[in-house]
C-alpha cells in the first residue's frame, strides 16, 4: 500500500485529543464539587431510601465513566502523536515521550501544552438528610395522627441543583464528539494502512462518548422528576391537610384541637368525632405516598439503566487507558494498536469492530440477519446458502473461540510474511447460528468458517466469518 502522509495533521490531531482531554477533566472535577455539596439531598424516609439506593451507584459509576473518558483521550491522543512521530522516523527516544506531558489536574488553571488525569471525590451519598415540613403545629398534629405517613424529607432545592450539575455535564460531554469528528477529519487526509483501523476507533470512542452524555441526562431527568414528585406531593399534602384542619374545626373549636396537642381532647364525644375524621382520610395521606413512590421507583429504574449503560461504556473506554507508545521490539506502535492484530483483540469486547473497516465485512453480512434479509441476498447474489450469527455478542465470542483453537497456526503464519489468506473450519458441537438455502430451508449451524488476511507487520485483519 503507498503510504503518503502528512505529518502535521498528526500533530493537529494530537492538540485536539489534548484540548477535548482539558475539557473533560475540567468538567469532572466540577461535576464531582457541585455533586459534594448534594450530600443528603434524598432525605430519610422510605421513599428517599428507595430514590438514593439507585442514585448513589449511578452517581459513582457516572463519575468513574468521565474519568476514563478524560484518561482516554490521553491515551488516544498520546498514540496518535506517536503515530505522526513514528511517520517521521524521529529517534524512538523521542515517540510519544517529548512531545506530549502528562500531569495531574486538581482544579485551578491548565497547563495548555499538557494532557492531564483526574482523580475526583466520589459524590457523598444522597440518603441521610431531612428538610423540616414547616406546616405548624396543628398541621404537624394532623399528620401524626396519620399511621404510616411520611412527609417526604428530601431537599428538593439539592436534587435540583444535582440535576442541573447533571444536564450542564452531559451538554460538556456530548460537545467532545465535535473534537473527535475534528480528529478523525485530520486523519482522513493520511494515506496509511492504519488509518481506516483508527478512524473506526474513533468512531467507537464518540459512540462512547455519545453513550455517556446520554446517561448523564439520563442522571439529570431522574433527579428532575423525583424532585417535582416531591414538590407535588408536599402540595397536595397541604391542601389536604386544610381540608382536613376545616373538618375537624366544625367539631371542636380551634382552642381545643390547640389543647389537644399537649393534652389530648380530654375524650369529648366531638373530639372523638374529630379524631375519627382524621383517620378516615388516611387512605387519601397513602394515595400521596403511592404515587410518590411509583415515580421513585420509575427513576430508580432509569437510573439502574444508566449505571449499566455507564458500566458498559467503562468497558469501552478501557481499551483506550494506558495504551504503549512502543513494542518489546522498542518499535512505534500505531494509536490503539491499530494496523496490528493479536489474539489479546478477540478478549475485549467490540473487537469485532475494528475488523469491520474495508475489506471486511464479517457485521455488515453474517450478524443478525432476518430471514427476509437472508432470502434477499440468495436473490440478489445467486448465493445457493447464506448464514447469520444471532448478534454482535454472540459473533465475537464464537469467532474467538475459533481463533483461540488455531491460535499456534495463526501465530506461525501471521509471522511467516505469507500473503495468502489464513482460513478456519471448525465444527464447534454447539449452535452457532443459522444458514437459509436458496430452497427456502432453515437449518441450525454448529460450525464456523473465518478467513482472516495479512494486516500490518505481523499483523492479520479477519476478512469475514460466518456460520455454518
Amino acid at each position: 500500500m503507498r503510504i503518503s502522509v502528512e505529518c502535521g495533521g498528526y500533530a493537529e490531531a494530537a492538540v485536539v485529543c489534548r484540548t477535548a482531554n482539558q475539557i473533560a477533566a475540567l468538567s469532572t472535577e466540577s461535576l464531582a464539587g457541585k455533586l459534594g455539596a448534594c450530600a443528603g439531598m434524598a432525605g430519610d424516609d422510605a421513599t428517599s431510601r428507595g430514590f438514593a439506593g439507585a442514585y448513589d451507584p449511578a452517581a459513582r459509576e457516572a463519575v468513574a465513566a468521565l474519568t476514563d473518558l478524560t484518561h482516554a483521550l490521553i491515551g488516544l491522543g498520546r498514540l496518535v502523536d506517536a503515530s505522526g512521530r513514528a511517520h517521521e522516523r524521529a529517534e524512538a527516544s523521542a515517540v510519544g515521550a517529548a512531545g506530549l506531558r502528562t500531569n495531574a489536574y486538581t482544579g485551578g488553571g491548565l497547563d495548555e501544552d499538557s494532557f492531564v488525569r483526574v482523580s475526583p471525590e466520589p459524590p457523598p451519598s444522597s440518603l441521610g438528610g431531612s428538610v423540616e415540613p414547616g406546616l405548624g403545629d396543628i398541621y404537624e398534629w394532623i399528620l401524626d395522627q396519620v399511621e404510616g405517613f411520611v412527609w417526604p424529607g428530601a431537599d428538593v432545592g439539592l436534587i435540583r441543583d444535582a440535576a442541573a450539575s447533571w444536564r450542564r455535564t452531559s451538554g460538556s460531554v456530548a460537545d467532545l464528539t465535535a473534537h473527535l469528528d475534528v480528529v478523525a477529519g485530520l486523519l482522513d487526509r493520511q494515506l496509511s494502512p492504519e488509518i481506516p483501523l483508527a478512524l473506526a476507533a474513533i468512531a467507537e470512542l464518540r459512540t462512547l462518548v455519545e453513550d455517556t452524555a446520554d446517561q448523564l441526562l439520563a442522571l439529570a431527568d431522574a433527579c428532575d422528576d423525583y424532585a417535582t414528585a416531591v414538590e407535588d406531593t408536599r402540595d397536595r399534602t397541604r391542601a389536604l391537610l386544610t381540608e382536613i384542619g376545616q373538618l375537624v374545626v366544625e367539631e371542636v373549636a380551634l382552642t381545643a384541637i390547640v389543647a389537644g396537642i399537649t393534652g389530648g381532647f380530654g375524650g369529648g364525644v366531638k373530639a372523638a368525632a374529630a379524631l375519627a375524621r382524621i383517620r378516615a382520610q388516611a387512605p387519601r395521606f397513602h394515595a400521596l405516598l403511592v404515587s410518590l413512590r411509583a415515580v421513585a421507583g420509575a427513576a430508580a429504574s432509569r437510573m439502574r439503566a444508566a449505571e449499566d449503560r455507564l458500566a458498559r461504556a467503562r468497558e469501552g473506554f478501557d481499551r483506550f487507558l494506558g495504551l504503549p507508545v512502543r513494542d518489546e521490539r522498542g518499535e512505534a506502535v500505531p494509536p490503539l494498536g491499530w494496523g496490528r492484530s493479536s489474539l489479546d483483540d478477540v478478549s475485549q469486547r467490540g473487537w469485532l469492530r475494528a475488523h469491520e473497516v474495508p475489506p471486511g465485512h464479517t457485521l455488515a453480512q453474517h450478524v443478525g440477519k432476518t430471514v427476509d434479509e437472508m432470502q434477499a441476498r440468495i436473490v440478489s447474489e445467486s448465493k445457493k446458502r447464506v448464514s447469520t450469527f444471532a448478534d454482535e455478542a454472540s459473533a465475537e465470542r464464537l469467532i474467538a473461540e475459533a481463533i483461540t483453537r488455531k491460535h499456534e497456526a495463526l501465530s506461525d503464519w501471521a509471522t511467516s510474511g505469507s500473503k495468502d489468506a489464513f482460513v478456519i473450519d471448525l465444527d464447534l458441537g454447539k449452535p452457532t447460528g443459522r444458514s437459509l438455502s436458496h430452497t427456502g430451508d432453515l437449518t441450525t449451524c454448529t460450525g464456523i468458517k473465518a478467513v482472516l488476511i495479512p494486516h500490518g507487520k505481523d499483523g492479520w485483519q479477519l476478512l469475514t466469518a460466518y456460520p455454518r
